[in-house]
């Protein structure tokens, strides 16, 4: 059922570079407790799917019937970069650990391809289209990640909210433990037409700093393609690894190695671990945790007077630039909320600046337009602008 060629691509468009693919895998998304009235036949679905994008579609059958499935069905419409080839199949909900009464549910399969050029905006499209297609339907599964998103959360986060998705949707980061360690991989970067990510013989203790070092990379590679093997790379300040791997088959991952050896960056991931410096965001994360930040900034002004009388700390995240004008440095700074003025906080740096100099430790006035982030630290746990409402429950829980 797949499609092997990337001939929907011009290859102008394609970013290159050792660490890509010739070609995407394709992505597969499953919707699943689709009503029968959209499985029932393909003339069915296609109707559907036009009314949900609201424009005409191009439907088309095969030749022959297709073994296993009671129809396979192709449909273009404008907007999207490959056709959709869409077939009804029966769901384990066991598997998923979907809900559900049953131990089946009906799905609907489709299959296509994302722009390596921006599979973000694709994927996102894609689960914004399935999202309207069936508004019965309990969600919508990734066949090539295992996950599952429900269908009233693809709504309020794709169609009711100006903000796009967070890039880590396009894949998943995996720990598995082995003898000598854990391994770190990715999974799904190849339907993003990029190599897969790993990790191996990673210590317990720095599996979750390995992680987050695994999932910066992979969003920082979809702006910049990763060099050749032996290059060494920088992702925060002081924080660097080696490329390796043999790139024969398409298959082959990039392997994330220490600078000096083959094995894990330790040195790098015990920094991040530990606090001592953050990993640069790309740009596209930086825009999207700015308008967040931005966009809750009233609410987090609201909390912030409730968290500081609970003991609370409060931090934002705000841009620095060198002040001398010599060199372009810039790097963002955590700063810790004194008090709320207004509109604004009054806020101290939380550290030392690392690749800007001169910044001063006395308290500055912060405005909403300036800020990257914020944090509010309650119960040793830090959370951001993503999870505003369980911070507002858990400061009136609180409360009571």
């Amino acid at each position: 059922m797949t499609n092997e060629s990337n001939a929907f691509f011009d290859p102008g468009e394609c970013p290159t570079g050792p660490c890509r693919l010739d070609d995407p895998d394709p992505v597969t998304l499953v919707i699943t407790g689709a009503a029968e009235a959209l499985t029932a036949t393909p003339e069915a679905l296609g109707q559907a799917i036009a009314s949900a994008a609201g424009q005409d579609i191009s439907l088309s059958l095969p030749s022959a019937p297709v073994e296993e499935v009671p129809w396979v069905a192709a449909i273009e419409l404008e907007g999207l970069p490959a056709p959709l080839l869409c077939w009804p199949e029966t769901i384990d909900a066991q598997a998923i650990d979907l809900p559900t009464s049953g131990n089946t549910v009906p799905g609907l399969v489709v299959q296509s391809l994302l722009h390596p050029a921006d599979p973000l905006t694709c994927l996102s499209n894609l689960y914004r289209l399935l999202a309207l297609v069936d508004d019965k339907a309990s969600g919508v599964l990734d066949g090539d990640t295992g996950r599952w998103i429900d269908r009233a959360q693809l709504v309020t986060s794709l169609h009711e909210s100006d903000i796009e998705p967070r890039e880590d949707l396009l894949w998943i980061v995996c720990c598995d433990p082995e003898d000598d360690g854990h391994i770190i991989r990715t999974q799904g970067l190849t339907r993003c037409g990029h190599r897969e990510l790993i990790m191996d013989r990673v210590e317990t203790d720095l599996v979750e700093a390995a992680a987050d070092a695994m999932s910066s990379i992979a969003a920082l590679a979809m702006e910049t393609s990763l060099p050749d093997v032996g290059a060494i790379c920088e992702f925060g300040p002081g924080l660097h690894f080696r490329i390796g791997g043999r790139f024969k088959h398409e298959t082959d991952p990039v392997e994330i190695t220490a600078v000096g050896d083959d094995g894990p960056p330790t040195d790098t991931l015990a920094m991040i671990a530990n606090g001592e410096v953050a990993v640069y965001r790309s740009e596209r994360s930086t825009a999207r945790m700015r308008a967040l930040a931005m966009e809750t900034w009233p609410r987090f002004l609201a909390a912030v007077a409730v968290a500081s009388e609970q003991g609370a700390a409060c931090f934002v995240e705000v841009p620095w630039e060198d002040a001398s004008g010599e060199d372009d440095r810039r790097e963002h700074l955590w700063m810790e909320v004194d008090r709320v003025d207004g509109d604004c906080v009054i806020a101290s740096p939380a550290h030392a600046g690392t690749v800007v100099e001169g910044i001063s430790s006395d308290p500055s006035t912060v405005a909403r337009e300036e800020v990257c982030s914020w944090r509010i630290v309650l119960a040793d746990e830090a959370w951001g602008p993503e999870q505003m409402d369980t911070i507002e429950s858990l400061l009136c829980s609180d409360q009571a």
